[in-house]
Order: structure tokens, then sequence, then C-alpha cells
């Protein structure tokens, strides 16, 4: 599908070989597609909850095993901090995962080849409309795909320059607006990667709140029993441990997203450079205007 090749003539394809409906994740299963290389937020939501109930449901199944009931304690207990900690921690690795692959989607159209290869082919008023023709035939949505949107506004505006700067300019700003919009695309990535720790720093006010009202039962109790400074000592520990553990699990967590949209978002502006340089290749080094320069 995406491997194959619209054929160098000119004759118009009696079907698409790309298609989009087919390689992007989100149109794939009926849901809403956002634009390009960001999700859509009630997609990525859909598949964050799948993802939370999963984790959740085996958990849930384990928790009588020794290890499955410190995962479960960790899931659930603690004031019940972790449960949004992991809520913000699902819906971000689906966020994450929906971006990579609709990067590896929009990759597919760098390997169409909607022109000629001759070396003497020149991009003219005529043969530009041609091209546009051979994109839209081969191309199921062109539009949708971030490379072919912007070749199509670049042919689509040779008849109106009057030289070949005009095109690359053209393209550099629309490659500005596309990185913009691909910045944009990790606002609320952005937001989970700060509110996570948060989070887990809230668990610490709450426990420390708690140890210091038993830690004060301690103290009132002068002459109890050993038995029961015992036990007040163990809820002053309880909450020590809602201070440190939720602490620790908001940090780790927010690490480990803010490490995977570090990666992912290296592969988003890559995708984008390469957009740029086919865009050069392809596009403006073939144009021919009359009188231009």
């Amino acid at each position: 599908m995406a491997d194959a090749t619209p054929p160098p003539a000119w004759d118009r394809p009696t079907k698409p070989v790309l298609s989009f409906a087919s390689c992007d994740p989100e149109r794939r299963f009926g849901l809403p597609s956002g634009r390009f290389t960001t999700p859509s937020a009630f997609s990525s939501f859909l598949l964050g909850v799948a993802f939370m109930g999963f984790m959740y449901g085996v958990s849930w199944f384990a928790r009588d095993t020794g290890f499955g009931s410190i995962v479960w304690e960790l899931l659930t207990g603690y004031s019940g901090i972790p449960i949004p900690i992991a809520a913000l921690s699902c819906w971000s690795i689906a966020i994450l995962l929906l971006k990579s692959l609709k990067i590896k989607a929009q990759r597919a159209a760098l390997r169409l080849r909607f022109m000629p290869e001759e070396a003497g082919f020149a991009l003219t008023v005529g043969s530009a409309d041609q091209v546009m023709n051979t994109i839209e035939a081969a191309v199921d949505e062109p539009r949708q795909f971030l490379l072919l949107n912007r070749v199509l506004d670049a042919l689509r505006s040779i008849r109106n320059i009057g030289r070949i700067g005009d095109i690359d300019e053209m393209l550099d700003s629309a490659a500005e607006a596309d990185e913009a919009a691909m910045d944009s695309g990790y606002t609320i990535l952005r937001g989970f990667i700060w509110a996570i720790p948060v989070l887990g720093f809230l668990g610490t006010i709450i426990g420390l709140t708690e140890a210091i009202s038993q830690f004060g039962g301690v103290l009132d109790a002068g002459n109890a029993s050993v038995d029961a400074l015992t036990s007040q000592l163990t809820l002053v520990l309880a909450g020590l441990s809602t201070a440190f553990i939720t602490t620790g699990e908001g940090l780790v967590a927010a690490l480990l997203i803010y490490l995977a949209q570090t990666f992912v978002r290296r592969a988003d502006e890559l995708l984008l450079d390469d957009c740029r340089q086919y865009a050069l290749r392809n596009v403006v080094s073939r144009v021919r205007v009359d009188g231009a320069s």
C-alpha cells in the first residue's frame, strides 16, 4: 500500500495507492483523527482508559499473590493518590503511542514518487496541474498528509508566482506553521508531566499531615502501654509511607513520560526535516517560471 509508487507517466491511476483511512491509527478504528501527527484528545483519552483498565484489571486478579498484593497497594493505597497519577500516566502513554503511529503513517507519503524522474523535467503551470491530478488520484485524502498538503499548496501557487524564490519562501512559511502546530500538539502532555509530580507532592502533604497528627497522639499517651505506643507509631509510619511513596511514584512516572516524549518529539522533528528536504528536492528545484530568477 504505502510502498507502492504512482506511475511515472501522466496516466491517472485507476485507484489510490495510499489511503489515509487505512494507515492512520485513529481513522482505522473509526475514531476522530487529529491533524497530522497530533492525536485527538478523545481518541487518546479512550486509549488511556483502556490502558488503565487493563493495568488495574490485571492487578486486581493478582492482588492475592505476594507480588500482586504489593502492586495493588501501590496502585490503590496511600490515600488514593496513586489513582490519579496512574490515570494521567496512562493518558500520557496513549498520547505518545498514537503520536508514534501517526508519525509512521505520515512517513508513508515520503515514499511516493508523483512526478517523472527525468533530470530535465520542469514544473510549469501546465505540468503542475498534471502533478496535482496524479497526487489526488494516487492518494486518498492527500490533504491529511503533512507532506502532500504542503506540496499541493506549493503547486497551486506556481501560477501566481513571479520568481522561484517565492515558492521557497512559501514552503518555508508552511514549514514554520507545521512546526508550530507540532509543538502545540505537546501542550496537553506538558501539562500532565507537570501535574503528575504535583499529585505526588500532594500525597506528601497528606502523608505528613497524617504522620504529625498521629505523632501528637503518641506524645499525649505518655503513660500508655508499650503495645499502645507501638500501635500509634505504626500509624505515624503509615503516614510517612504515604508521603514518600506517592512522591516517588509521581517523580518516576513524570521522568519516564518525559524521556518517552523526548524520543517521540525527536521523531516528529525528523519528519518535519525530511518533509522540508523532500519539498526542496522535488518541487523548488524543478520549478521553472518565465522570467523567474
